[in-house]
């Protein structure tokens, strides 16, 4: 059955016209047109792990990518096509939500959150709506029964409102929701901790070069190296056969982001990327790095 539904979400991608490549891990589908969307294609968008939405995130903000997940029900119940959820701050939605967003740039009004159902409210529709009616905010809000602080809050910026009291305004006032642009690129921070001493040395000898290092699980590669200006995904790994493993994945995610990739190793090893030693890495530069992956 998961088959089957990243079957149906690859379709939705070439309809838009995406590019796009798959691998098993925080993320199945990674996608590019001219924004980079991380996609998590799961049945029971409740099977989520903690860890996977942090290792998404993490990689997100390094990419500026919009991480998201593709389901069809929680534990409990069914998700609704048009409705957009939240699974660890990452928008969750139906395939039929995403083919309505890639295709036909038709956005969700409705967001699920703890609490209910709520509707992005446009703070210039309501502020103009109020005052065609002749109405003070006291008096809107009594209408609606809300409080003033409420009508004062909605009219000051853009901000979500319960479903139904959303519902009670448009009877009053006209159409006042407006579709929000959920894509996200930016998280609070969460740093990971290296699973092996060799991922652990080799951060520690990029960040020696100067490069700012996050580290990510789940992932074909595991060390994300950057500057203001270069960024490049790291495979710092030990095991040859990994290594063969993780190659297509990496050469796919490279040709999508358009970054480059090094891979780091004990011992040399001979495939299509770059690839330095553990020894080498030791007397490298920054400039030795990018001028590596840059010929590639």
């Amino acid at each position: 059955m998961i088959t089957m539904l990243k079957h149906d979400v690859e379709g939705i991608l070439e309809k838009a016209d995406y590019n796009y490549s798959e691998y098993r891990g925080c993320f199945d589908i990674i996608a590019k047109r001219s924004e980079i969307l991380l996609l998590k294609v799961l049945e029971n968008v409740d099977s989520l792990q903690k860890e996977q939405a942090a290792n998404m995130k993490t990689l997100a903000c390094s990419l500026f990518a919009s991480p998201a997940v593709v389901g069809l029900h929680t534990r409990k119940e069914n998700l609704y096509d048009d409705i957009v959820y939240d699974r660890f701050d990452i928008p969750t939605f139906t395939p039929k939500t995403l083919e309505n967003i890639l295709v036909r740039d038709n956005w969700p009004l409705i967001y699920r959150f703890k609490g209910g159902l709520f509707a992005e409210v446009d703070s210039e529709k309501l502020r103009e709506g109020r005052k065609q009616l002749g109405l003070s905010q006291s008096q809107l809000a009594k209408k609606v029964k809300i409080t003033k602080k409420s009508v004062y809050e909605h009219e000051k910026k853009k901000m979500l409102l319960h479903l139904d009291t959303a519902k009670r305004l448009e009877r009053l006032i006209g159409k006042i929701t407006s579709p929000m642009s959920f894509w996200k690129t930016e998280f609070p921070e969460e740093k990971n901790s290296p699973l092996t001493r060799f991922e652990r040395d080799i951060s520690q000898d990029l960040q020696r070069m100067g490069f700012d290092t996050d580290l990510v699980h789940q992932a074909p590669f595991n060390i994300i190296a950057k500057t203001q200006k270069f960024l490049v995904f790291s495979d710092a790994e030990e095991n040859p056969r990994q290594i063969e493993k993780n190659e297509d994945y990496l050469i796919k995610f490279s040709e999508i982001v358009e970054k480059p990739v090094l891979v780091i190793t004990k011992k040399k090893v001979d495939i299509e990327l770059p690839v330095v030693d553990e020894r080498e890495i030791k007397s490298m530069t920054k400039r030795d790095i990018i001028r590596a992956v840059k010929g590639w």
